[in-house]
């Protein structure tokens, strides 16, 4: 009998131990579907936040692979669109993505209002996603001439007070811990209000709350079943209470530490008695995840044991944003937290002011890593355009994982790890919530139901009969493009991946060996408007009413009006043998040549230059392969190169066939230069075509098709003409020099310039990110004298 009864209990251990690892799989597969596609984030960091209508918006944008935690180099098409306050698009552009970046600008103009306006960049594959997975910038514009205002003055028409238990519900006859957020009408931070916990019936203040400059703070609180509570912030003199919910009287309060003891995360989980007889002996099940990877623990609350304690050692966590959730045996979340787990290592920043000759400075910087793409913005000391904004580690390591597009700047908090610093990054979470809402991780799986551009697709129909061994062959100056192409039996064609800038040209023509022939077809290109399912819809500002009769406005700097003639324009001609491009985006590695007369002779076609600097180039008269001389793969497959032409990459080497080294002005070179890419590339060449070339046609009577709203074309930085920059207006909006397409040497160097403009001191401030995805977030004072 005895034996039975052990047996009995053998095999129901054995089912209960069974039943709780098929939830914990259950959980972990719900997770994992959920965040199988893979989702990309976007960083783009701005001149500054405050322009002038005269002015333009510069950026550079960075795409980022969640999962990898890598640069997101196949992202390619990245829409960018220009919102006003009431939500109107003003402007919409698709930008090019190359190995995991973009850069742009909006150029501003007199018929814009004052006010705030949103900047909003999206892919089509974010469609696929319940959440919004775009990056939103909100900048400033003034208008002189039409209500000029920075909606600095708080609006207390109406006081925000949100409270935000930890793990989101209050729990009767428990100690909860409390986030408080305030903030005005407008949803700017008030910190200075004197905050009070009052018992409503009694009236008794039961705790004196502080709030940090971001509005931001919290407190312990148990409260009393059928009691009320209130919140009191007295702003002014005024008042403005919030009543504070009815607490639940069945759920877990949780209250998370990281930040205490060093290298530890403390989880402590509470229930009340009422609780715990519902549980039934039932586990709860402690999630902590981070897109598709998760760590599931169990939690058990034997009798009289209310308070449960879980520690994690923090480099068992995931570097970045962590979601905790508590989740019972019928798979409900009864809790949920977010928390910031610092990465190991990031980048460090140094820089200097080295030489000064002829009006330029030069800076020289260094980071602690090699190959980092940088971005780079120089201002007065005393700008004012600077304001609260995300920076490249809010907008990859903590916003993707946020409800809504709320600006917070993490830099000073992140670049110095601190006990203090951490607190500060907490409370910020502590009041935040999970964009992820885990009715919907358990019960959707995204489909991949909108495409991964990469490039524009065309589709072409041919009106003509008799078609069998004609192909079409299309090509474009402006694009890099001459491809061969065969005609199915529904006389269509199709071509991807193209990359072709606004106002781009391409050919047609019918082939059949070496003869051609005219053609009318109806080219359709795709993908390059695409609309975003979850466009930004921006909150209504409401500025604060002023008893002041005037209303006082920081100086204004005064511009120089480039649609007046002010001077004949002078043409200086003359030669000159310096490299124009050698700063230029991706060129530090590479050896560059100004293509000379000698060049021009020695190597007729540009396929005989590329031979010559260390490639095999094959050509059969109708398609093109370049190849490395070193075998650089385990399987001895020959490696290929990146092949730019002006900046845009070139997608087929055959655009190269018949093309004349005369017609370049610069080219740069390095077989050995390393490509971070799955295709086996390895060497870049870089091609700067000379000005007035012209293409050199073989082939008469071409079917042209203009290409509107393709790529945006890429333009150098041209700052605003100032009457002067020693004026204060100046220092207050002006910008010195904007640097988007900054990259370091192999050992972390680069050099910028900036003009001297009188100013005793500039901000900088610097952003990007290595290779391996490290980033870097930071804002240096340089003295100048």
């Amino acid at each position: 009998m005895a034996n039975r009864i052990l047996l009995f209990l053998l095999l129901l251990t054995g089912s209960i131990l069974n039943a709780q690892s098929s939830k914990k799989d259950q959980i972990a597969d719900k997770i994992n579907d959920y965040f199988f596609l893979e989702r990309e984030s976007i960083h783009a960091h701005f001149d500054k936040d405050v322009f002038l209508i005269d002015e333009s918006i510069w950026f550079k944008g960075y795409t980022y692979h969640r999962k990898s935690s890598n640069p997101f180099y196949a992202c390619v098409n990245i829409f960018a669109t220009l919102i006003d306050d009431k939500g109107n698009i003003i402007e919409k552009q698709l930008l090019y993505g190359d190995m995991g970046v973009f850069s742009g600008s909006f150029k501003l103009d007199d018929s814009m209002r004052s006010g705030k306006y949103y900047i909003q960049f999206y892919t089509n594959w974010m469609n696929n996603f319940t959440e919004d997975e775009s990056f939103v910038k909100e900048v400033t514009i003034i208008n002189q001439n039409i209500s000029p205002s920075l909606f600095n003055t708080p609006n207390y028409s109406k006081v925000n007070i949100k409270l935000n238990p930890e793990g989101g519900t209050l729990i009767s006859g428990v100690n909860n811990s409390i986030a408080i957020d305030i903030t005005d009408y407008n949803g700017v931070p008030i910190h200075t209000a004197a905050i009070t916990l009052v018992n409503s019936s009694t009236g008794k203040t039961h705790k004196t709350i502080s709030v940090n400059k971001h509005g931001y703070g919290k407190f312990n609180f148990t409260p009393i079943p059928r009691e009320q509570y209130k919140i009191i912030a007295t702003i002014n003199e005024k008042k403005y209470e919030q009543n504070i919910d009815l607490p639940q009287y069945n759920g877990v309060a949780l209250e998370v530490n990281n930040y205490t003891i060093p290298n530890k995360t403390i989880i402590k989980a509470r229930i009340n008695k009422l609780t715990q007889e519902s549980l039934s002996n039932q586990p709860l099940f402690l999630v902590v995840h981070k897109d598709n990877e998760s760590i599931i623990t169990e939690i058990n609350f034997p009798k009289e044991d209310l308070e449960q304690t879980i520690s994690f050692e923090n480099t068992s966590l995931f570097d970045g944003l962590n979601t905790i959730r508590i989740i019972n045996n019928e798979l409900e979340e009864l809790a949920e937290r977010v928390i910031y787990n610092y990465p190991e290592s990031d980048l460090k920043l140094e820089v200097s002011k080295g030489t000064e000759k002829n009006g330029i400075i030069t800076l020289n910087g260094k980071i602690n890593s090699g190959t980092t793409n940088l971005s780079i913005a120089m201002l007065p000391a005393s700008t004012i355009t600077l304001k609260e904004h995300n920076d490249i580690y809010s907008s990859l390591l903590i916003k993707p994982y946020l409800e809504g597009h709320k600006e917070i700047n993490v830099q000073k908090y992140i670049n110095t790890v601190s006990r203090r610093n951490q607190y500060e990054i907490d409370l910020f979470l502590l009041n935040q919530k999970s964009k992820y809402k885990w009715r919907n991780i358990k019960n959707i799986s995204p489909k991949s139901k909108y495409t991964f551009d990469i490039g524009l697709s065309l589709k072409g129909t041919i009106n003509r009969r008799n078609l069998k061994k004609y192909k079409v062959k299309v090509s474009s100056l402006k694009g890099k493009i001459s491809e061969v192409i065969a005609i199915n039996e529904k006389n269509e064609f199709y071509l991807n991946n193209l990359i072709l800038s606004d106002s781009s040209n391409l050919d047609f023509y019918l082939v059949k060996g070496e003869a051609t022939k005219s053609i009318k077809l109806y080219p359709q290109i795709f993908n390059r408007n695409r609309i975003y399912n979850k466009q930004y819809k921006p909150k209504t500002y409401i500025a604060a009413k002023s008893d002041s009769i005037t209303n006082i406005f920081p100086e204004i700097p005064n511009l120089v009006d480039t649609n007046a003639i002010l001077l004949d324009e002078v043409e200086l001609n003359g030669t000159t043998t310096k490299l124009k491009y050698e700063r230029a985006f991706g060129n530090s590695q590479l050896r560059g040549y100004k293509i000379s007369e000698n060049d021009e002779k020695s190597f007729f076609y540009v396929l005989d230059l590329i031979r010559y600097h260390g490639f095999d180039v094959e050509n059969n008269g109708a398609s093109v392969g370049i190849y490395g001389r070193t075998i650089n793969t385990i399987n001895g497959q020959r490696t290929t190169p990146m092949i730019y032409i002006d900046n845009i990459r070139v997608m087929s080497f055959d655009i190269l066939q018949g093309m004349q080294t005369a017609d370049i002005d610069e080219f740069y070179i390095n077989q050995h230069a390393s490509v971070p890419s799955v295709d086996n590339r390895m060497g870049i060449v870089r091609i700067y075509m000379k000005k007035n070339y012209m293409y050199k046609s073989k082939i008469n009577s071409p079917t042209s098709f203009l290409v509107e709203n393709g790529f945006k074309k890429i333009t150098p930085f041209k700052n605003a003409e100032y009457f002067t920059t020693s004026s204060k207006g100046f220092e207050n909006f002006g910008i010195i020099n904007w640097e988007p397409r900054i990259t370091t040497d192999d050992n972390g160097k680069f050099q910028i310039e900036l003009p001297r403009t009188g100013q005793k001191s500039v901000i900088i401030l610097i952003e990007g990110f290595s290779n391996d995805g490290k980033l870097i977030s930071e804002t240096k004072t340089i003295n100048l004298n």
